[in-house]
């Protein structure tokens, strides 16, 4: 699973900037600069009646964020994002706003100052500087999409929760005192209302705050790219697929991420739907994981299609392989289906999945011949509000060849949908689950999730496949799966295309 594959999250973004207003600099501004830095930080410019300033940050792979900011600061600043929809964050304090020369803009006040900074990635920074005898508690009233709430993580940080999808992400308060010490900072949440508070510092000021991520939302599917593979296909003798070595994924790696040790043992498995994937990779006979969801597409992870600019070839599929067996043959692979934004040479996890179709045999497509099950494939929008710690977990069981065994594995365990980051900066969102032994060779294995929900009865749907963050995790008992954001649509795109 685990190679680096480069930049985290492949964020290109630009910002679009009319001439600045023209307020002083406000000495404040230095000492919360010197607290956040200033990486990264735009200047708002223009803007409307009421207003600061604006701006506007594009990534090539979410689309556009616009971040408004308001001269009241109880108007705060608006965040409308292209996928995800318009939030408002409301700020303490009040005061007649300046902008420095970096682009902090300040609000003036007696005992304290509230403040807003924005950055090239569309994180907005909601913060105070607190005088030595100044309060210590802190509101930011948020106005959020209808139907959504806030949702608690263990690691203090904060969710935006619409139904089942992420609105947007508040990472972990901080603070720290002007002289460079660190101050003890927490949430509490009181409807949408996020309090933040600190503890004392050794007779200094303080500077603290918390930073909004749009999440990603629904409606950057651009199509899916394709691979004819019909020439890059073949079948392998049973010597070749037990010669065949597990393929090392591509590895984000973001540092300061949450992890949970293994709880679930793993037992053999005969799910006739699940197979391995062989194929070779710069000469080197390799394999994944893959799943039958569909009567002609099986699901895996983009990664074992190809990486950074490298597409594999010598493909087959053979459903319950097991030490060279294969019980339902060897099935040669007809085209590839990928999402655009996984790229050709910086491929970006968060759409680290993809379809496959198969040539049929004697007439009959795969899922004729192979009992599959027929699992439903959702992105769970149906599934109602939950995500962070205080929502039920989702049961989920996996099937998949590690690279100790050559033979299929399946794990019962519980996965749930956490937001991960780099350094403060914008992250994404993934699916992860603990799972003891499951090393390289389960890249592509599908998470089957369990769903006794009102208008799901015992249903069992995928949604989603191992892959995305660290290549689908960089340890044997933690992995982790891409969020899709768009990953049904794709499904839909490419079962429309596969008969």
């Amino acid at each position: 699973m685990r190679l680096p594959l480069g930049p985290a999250f492949g964020l290109v973004v630009a910002a679009v900037l009319v001439p600045a207003p023209a307020y002083a600099d406000e000495p404040s501004a230095k000492a919360i600069e010197a607290a956040t830095g200033v990486k990264g930080l735009v200047r708002p410019s223009g803007g409307g009646a009421g207003e600061v300033g604006a701006t506007t940050t594009r990534d090539e792979v979410w689309g556009s964020t616009t971040v408004r900011i308001a001269r009241d600061a109880r108007r705060g600043v608006s965040v409308v994002d292209s996928g995800s929809g318009s939030v408002a964050l409301g700020l303490p304090g009040g005061g007649r706003p300046v902008v420095s020369a970096k682009g902090t803009v300040v609000y003036p006040g007696t005992k304290f100052r509230s403040a807003v900074q924005t950055t090239l990635d569309g994180t907005v920074r909601g913060l105070v500087e607190a005088d030595e005898a100044g309060p210590r508690t802190f509101a930011f009233p948020l106005t959020v999409p209808q139907g959504a709430r806030i949702a608690r993580n263990a690691d203090g940080s904060l969710d935006v929760m619409r139904d089942a999808s992420p609105v947007g992400h508040i990472d972990a308060p901080w603070a720290k005192s002007t002289k460079g010490e660190t101050v003890p900072a927490s949430f509490d949440v009181d409807g949408t209302t996020v309090v933040l508070r600190l503890g004392q510092a050794n007779a200094s000021r303080v500077v603290a705050g918390l930073a909004y991520h749009a999440a990603p939302g629904k409606g950057g599917y651009r199509g899916a790219a394709t691979i004819d593979a019909t020439k890059r296909t073949r079948t392998w003798s049973r010597q070749e697929m037990r010669q065949a070595k597990p393929l090392d994924a591509p590895k984000v790696a973001p540092e300061g991420t949450r992890s949970e040790p293994a709880r679930t043992a793993a037992a053999a498995a005969t799910d006739p739907a699940v197979g391995a994937m062989f194929f070779s990779f710069l000469g080197v006979k390799k394999r994944c994981t893959a799943t039958i969801v569909h009567r002609n597409l099986i699901a895996t992870a983009a990664h074992c299609i190809q990486q950074s600019g490298i597409i594999f070839n010598r493909w087959t599929f053979a459903p319950q392989y097991d030490k060279g067996a294969t019980p339902y043959g060897s099935w040669k692979i007809k085209t590839i289906y990928y999402d655009q934004r996984w790229g050709k040479l910086n491929n970006n996890p968060d759409f680290d999945y993809a379809f496959i179709s198969l040539q049929p045999q004697n007439g009959k497509y795969v899922g004729d011949v192979v009992p599959w099950g027929q699992a439903k494939l959702t992105d769970l929008s149906w599934r109602g509000p939950c995500s962070g710690d205080g929502c039920p977990e989702i049961p989920t069981h996996v099937t998949g060849y590690p690279k100790t065994l050559d033979t299929p594995l399946e794990c019962f365990t519980q996965s749930r949908l956490i937001y991960i980051s780099e350094n403060g900066e914008k992250g994404s969102y993934y699916y992860t689950f603990p799972c003891k032994g499951y090393a390289e060779g389960v890249s592509g294995t599908a998470l089957v999730g369990q769903f006794p929900e009102q208008g799901h009865p015992g249903y069992e749907v995928i949604f989603g496949v191992l892959g995305g963050y660290q290549g689908g995790g960089d340890t044997d008992d933690v992995s982790y799966a891409s969020y899709w954001v768009d990953g049904k649509t794709l499904f839909d795109d490419a079962a429309s295309k596969a008969i």
